[in-house]
């Protein structure tokens, strides 16, 4: 037989060494061996070096700290809006309480018995009066009778620190055994008085005579002048985190140090006038 190439068993050529010429060339290329053909790589591919990964993470965490930069101040907004909204809240049911007693203020009541407010404690427990103490800036009581009652009643506003959780309360006294808090967090309380032509009241004429009413229930006439009081509120954030270091903006001081997260304190001053002032029951 004729040596050469020639069909094989499978019908393919055969090399001068009888091995299949597929076989032989297979056998001579490394990336056709190991029973199937091995893709090649493109000449230049391949990975990152470790610069380009340490300079491509830095790249990422530089975008990543500006967009939480611009989140941060958005977010202590959406904290700060609802504490700014129960310090309105408070506020509101601040003035409501203290405008509703003394527009009542004096009906009912005989002059010569009580005058329309008293800028101190009265009432059964603690008495200022009975201290020799008639006049206070910060506390106000009124009398007065309603139209649908023959009982008088008797309000004292103040301001008070629940010893428990020391924070500052707008108090109710009812001139009986109850104080209870009207309004928490409010952090300041001030009356002032004005006569008929709206002029300031000095507090040193509230309370040198001459003396009105009984030895139980004294009061210096100069009150029956009063026809305006003058009433200044202010509350404070309940959470310490919003509230920056004691001074012009807070009262009280909290432990916040980002001026992002600042809510300052509320402030109001409302007059209301005594509609029972000036006339008799």
């Amino acid at each position: 037989m004729r040596s050469g190439a020639g069909p094989g068993r499978h019908g393919g050529p055969l090399t001068r060494t009888g091995q299949p010429a597929l076989a032989c060339r297979v056998a001579q290329r490394p990336d056709l061996r190991e029973g199937g053909l091995a893709r090649r790589s493109p000449q230049g591919e391949g990975g990152f070096t470790l610069v380009e990964l340490m300079i491509g993470l830095a790249t990422t965490l530089v975008v990543m700290g500006a967009v939480f930069a611009l989140i941060h101040p958005a977010q202590g907004m959406f904290q700060a809006q609802p504490e700014i909204s129960d310090m309105h809240q408070r506020l509101r049911v601040a003035v409501d309480a203290l405008a509703g007693d003394l527009l009542m203020a004096g009906a009912g009541v005989p002059r010569a018995t009580s005058p329309p407010v008293m800028p101190y404690r009265v009432g059964l427990q603690g008495s200022d009066a009975n201290a020799g103490v008639f006049y206070r800036s910060d506390i106000v009581s009124v009398l007065y009778v309603p139209w649908t009652d023959t009982a008088a009643i008797s309000r004292t506003y103040y301001l008070r620190t629940d010893p428990a959780t020391r924070t500052p309360q707008l108090m109710r006294y009812d001139g009986a055994e109850s104080d209870l808090p009207v309004v928490d967090h409010v952090v300041k309380l001030g009356f002032e008085y004005f006569d008929a032509g709206r002029t300031l009241l000095d507090p040193a004429v509230l309370q040198d005579g001459p003396w009105l009413g009984d030895a139980v229930a004294p009061f210096d006439a100069d009150l029956l002048r009063i026809r305006r009081v003058r009433v200044v509120l202010r509350v404070q954030a309940a959470l310490a985190s919003m509230r920056g270091p004691a001074g012009t903006l807070f009262a009280q001081a909290g432990t916040s140090t980002a001026s992002t997260r600042y809510v300052p304190d509320l402030e109001l001053q409302f007059d209301i006038a005594l509609r029972n002032g000036s006339a008799e029951p």
